[in-house]
């Protein structure tokens, strides 16, 4: 039986292929049920005498989704390789996108549904092409690839994540975030999905030169991750496996994964972690999709990403429940959450139309506040996070810790200040500019650095002295730039 958001997913979308749109997105976050919804589609399809195919674009989804057509009893092929479950009579077929690409003579189907169609391929765009008729549903929690719109024509949010959690399918994440390895000079790439990311070899040659940080993760995993059952992402394989001898050598069961291993021992490492025959299952991007295993309950990040796509993608491998489960830790030694905020709270808004600028974060109901700023590197006004020169500002949450062991992030609450409070700060930062024969220039810096904007606009209340407020504001920053300081030397 489906779950109330799932039959609500399932008349949405038959309400919007009835008004014509036949390429739907449905916007499916962690712990959905997406492959449940799906095959009661494909079925009921079958029932009026149609023909469905399911079309993943990876080995182990193609399983999962057999699994859960097994469990309903319902009749399945497999087109993937040579399965040993080809069936080219059965009514529903489960395919990969890179057999289905091979075939000279596609299957007739009549109803489509697409896992993970963020990730968009050329030969499934070839079909769509052709078949104008038939129906393609695509599934994805994170729907915000660059042109996505001009394959799909409709995105349908029956739930958010939030909403999930408030219901019980979601687990409740503590974040916890702090020192992470310096990225300045770290280059960029373009992405498949749109955007741009981190270059890897860049990333791993800046991540793997901060030796200091492999300690601090290992301190910090004792300190929070609750003995759990853990995953970890870094940026490189030759990282990943650096951070399993040291855990080991600490004495903390690790093991490494990637997919140049074989499948056979891929699924020996995945069943022993399952057992909890070790603690850690670390990897660079292995478990990012198509990994599930509900019981894991705590995520090492070391691989700084800007897509919002990997981030959410990596936060979702947590947020899963399980029995005995009653929260999951993130500890972000990255500085994404800085950087996207809460995976929670991130919900598909619109889809990417190629003609338009790219930003996925313009893409989701949570978006950046319309405010102009300037940009700290190039210095030109702009709006939202991230400006033309590359410069990104990070996502706003409460992160009072500066030293090596992370701390719990809280999200910022929306404080309004007023202009008479902001003149006030300005005087004060003036009155202390002068007691300590500073350059008058000082209290407009740090002006900004507490608003993000200039004093332009601000007249100076004048102040007799400085307040408690002002007096713990420069405290506290010049502790954070001495704690700096002393990481970089």
């Amino acid at each position: 039986m489906l779950r109330e958001h799932q039959v609500r997913a399932v008349n949405m979308l038959r309400a919007a292929i009835m008004k014509g749109n036949r390429r739907p997105i449905l916007a499916a976050p962690c712990s959905f049920g997406k492959t449940i919804t799906a095959v009661h589609i494909l079925s009921e399809a079958v029932k009026k005498g149609r023909r469905g195919i399911f079309i993943c674009d990876r080995i182990k989804l193609v399983q999962q989704a057999l699994e859960a057509f097994d469990a309903q009893g319902i009749r399945v092929g497999v087109m993937q390789g040579q399965h040993q479950r080809t069936d080219y009579a059965a009514p529903i077929q489960i395919a990969s996108i890179q057999t289905l690409s091979k075939k000279r003579h596609l299957p007739i189907f009549h109803v489509a549904v697409v896992d993970e169609c963020h990730v968009h391929y050329k030969a499934l765009q070839e079909m769509m092409d052709v078949m104008s008729l038939v129906t393609f549903i695509g599934l994805s929690a994170t729907p915000f690839s660059k042109g996505l719109g001009d394959s799909y024509n409709d995105l349908i949010v029956p739930i958010t994540p939030l909403e999930l959690l408030d219901k019980g399918y979601l687990c409740p994440v503590d974040y916890y975030g702090g020192a992470s390895a310096d990225l300045k000079g770290v280059r960029s790439k373009r992405l498949s999905t749109g955007g741009s990311d981190y270059d890897p070899k860049s990333l791993s040659e800046a991540i793997e030169g901060d030796s200091s940080l492999t300690g601090d993760i290992i301190k910090n995993w004792i300190a929070h991750g609750n003995d759990a059952q853990t995953i970890a992402f870094s940026p490189s394989i030759a990282h990943s496996k650096h951070m399993v001898e040291m855990f080991n050598a600490a004495g903390i069961t690790a093991e490494h994964i990637d997919g140049y291993m074989d499948e056979e021992e891929r699924e020996f490492i995945y069943a022993g972690h399952d057992a909890g025959e070790f603690k850690i299952l670390s990897c660079s991007r292995l478990l990012n999709t198509g990994y599930d295993a509900p019981k894991v309950s705590c995520l090492i990040d070391c691989f700084p990403t800007k897509s919002l796509i990997s981030f959410v993608q990596r936060a979702g491998r947590i947020m899963r429940t399980a029995e005995g489960k009653d929260k999951a830790v993130y500890l972000d030694h990255a500085g994404n959450v800085a950087r996207h905020g809460f995976a929670e709270h991130i919900v598909p808004d619109v889809l990417h139309q190629g003609k338009d600028e790219y930003s996925d974060r313009s893409l989701t109901k949570e978006k950046p506040e319309p405010k102009v700023k300037t940009c700290p590197q190039c210095f030109q006004q702009m709006v939202g996070l991230r400006c033309k020169c590359g410069y990104e500002f990070k996502f706003e949450v409460e992160l009072e810790s500066d030293s090596l062991m992370l701390e719990k992030i809280k999200r910022k609450e929306n404080k309004v200040v007023t202009a008479e409070q902001k003149a006030i700060w300005l005087g004060e930062l003036l009155l202390m500019a002068k007691n300590k024969d500073y350059n008058p220039g000082w209290a407009n810096h740090k002006y900004r650095e507490k608003f993000g904007v200039w004093p332009n606009k601000i007249s100076p209340i004048q102040a007799t002295e400085v307040g408690a407020d002002v007096k713990n504001w420069i405290t506290h920053m010049n502790i954070r730039g001495a704690k700096r300081a002393g990481r970089n030397t």
